[in-house]
């Protein structure tokens, strides 16, 4: 299977509503005029074992994604390592949305899988780890198809200072390179190797290596809090270079999604096959620094982390989906997700059926039908010709709730293949059990 499919499978796998002051779902409580909770007796995760990897589980990855502030200036993050072990293959995306300026920088970086990119051993400390911080080959991007190619053309790895570095190029579609893929880094590289692709019957085709890592950290007994988390990014539009060193540290209980952590879709059987598992750690206290281009700001925050394994689609039979996550000022935490059905086109103002997960600050949770309408404004992606929502209203009866979330830049795609998946920082606004809210929030969509 062609490694843009797997990559595309995977990430079709997270309003002028003020911002400062938010304290991400630290406050409040629960009303009395709630629906019935779910019981915690009915989560089939425990911690911190289903928080290390699952060594037969055809897909899993941890995703932090939110909200940072230095001083005035307000930052959208994505960091996720996923491995889709079913194809062979791993991947890293990684972003950083300056709302202030109005700027997105993004990376996605294809890996092959190797079962020791994360940590097993509950005795152990825990770990997930993709590319190398020393070692300056991390993959391989294609840079131009070329044409005119009956074959995979061979790859050529020079120079870095380096060895060892073993790559392919995928097989033509349509007489066109469709990939490079980086077998073995080799070690050694303290700068970018050239690469160059000969043979295949074609000319034009061209890549270059590149730089990027994702690296996170915490100690055995509860690797939930005391994480570190660093990365790198070299921007795919432009030159930017974008650096990650965080820690986080998850207060209160953890957000069993579903209210039990395991899909009522799948089969019920515990089989990683055919269910898939899910939690989020939505109460992370963040701090530590992001470098731009050699600028570097202190950040901190109350940022989002899930972890994701067992079944998830296809490349035949990819999930599309919306995802809106919020973190409201009240002290609740939502995720809001509506599932497409293949071949629906989704449009402006068509409201539709979609579930959520609820959690307040106490950690009682809920697990409840909702309404999610887009409205507003949409964003074209130049580079992949997919339109995206900016602006969802989501309703939820049984908490006497409407709330909007709205995107604050709206070029947050990272392209993929054939496609793209959008993540993008968000602000909410609105009522929930009657009382006014604002918080922050995520908006996701793989359509």
């Amino acid at each position: 299977m062609q490694r843009r499919r797997f990559v595309m499978a995977a990430t079709a796998s997270a309003l002028a509503a003020p911002l400062a002051g938010l304290a991400g779902c630290g406050g409040g409580g629960s009303s009395n005029n709630t629906p019935t909770p779910a019981p915690p007796s009915g989560v089939v995760l425990t911690l911190p074992k289903d928080m290390y990897m699952h060594p037969t589980s055809p897909t899993e990855w941890w995703w932090h994604i939110g909200t940072l502030r230095a001083g005035n200036r307000t930052f959208g993050f994505e960091i996720n390592a996923a491995s889709f072990a079913k194809d062979l293959g791993a991947f890293s995306q990684i972003m950083l949305t300056d709302v202030d300026r109005q700027k997105h920088y993004q990376r996605t970086a294809v890996f092959v899988y190797d079962n020791t990119w994360a940590e097993s051993s509950v005795s152990k400390n825990w770990y997930a780890r993709l590319g190398d911080a020393k070692n300056q080959l991390s993959t391989i991007e294609l840079t131009n198809p070329g044409s005119g190619y009956t074959s995979a053309p061979s790859v050529e790895i020079e120079g870095g200072g380096g060895n060892g570095a073993i790559a392919v190029a995928l097989p033509p579609v349509d007489r066109k390179v469709t990939g490079v893929v980086l077998l073995s880094p080799g070690e050694g590289y303290t700068s970018a190797p050239s690469v160059a692709l000969i043979g295949g019957g074609g000319t034009g085709a061209t890549a270059k290596a590149v730089h990027s890592y994702v690296s996170m950290n915490a100690p055995a007994g509860d690797p939930t809090k005391n994480m570190t988390v660093k990365a790198l990014l070299h921007d795919q539009l432009t030159p930017t270079t974008v650096k990650f060193d965080l820690a986080f540290s998850q207060q209160g209980r953890p957000f069993f999604v579903w209210g039990t952590g395991v899909n009522p879709d799948g089969s019920g059987d515990g089989s990683l096959q055919t269910n898939n598992y899910y939690f989020s750690l939505t109460r992370m206290q963040a701090s530590g620094s992001i470098e731009i281009d050699g600028e570097k700001l202190a950040v901190s925050g109350v940022t989002w982390m899930d972890h994701e394994y067992g079944a998830f689609g296809t490349a035949a039979n990819p999930v599309k989906w919306f995802l809106q996550d919020m973190q409201l000022d009240n002290g609740v935490c939502i995720s809001n997700f509506s599932t497409l059905a293949q071949g629906e086109v989704p449009t402006l103002n068509h409201r539709t059926s979609s579930l959520a997960t609820i959690q307040d600050a106490d950690g009682t949770t809920w697990f409840v039908k909702t309404h999610v309408t887009p409205i507003g404004r949409t964003w074209k992606s130049p580079q992949t010709g997919i339109t995206y929502f900016m602006q969802f209203r989501v309703e939820i009866p049984e908490f006497n709730a409407e709330l909007v979330v709205n995107t604050l830049v709206d070029p947050q795609e990272f392209p993929v293949g054939d496609g793209g998946v959008y993540e993008g920082v968000a602000a909410a606004s609105g009522t929930f059990q009657y009382r006014n809210v604002t918080g922050t929030a995520w908006n996701e969509q793989a359509l």
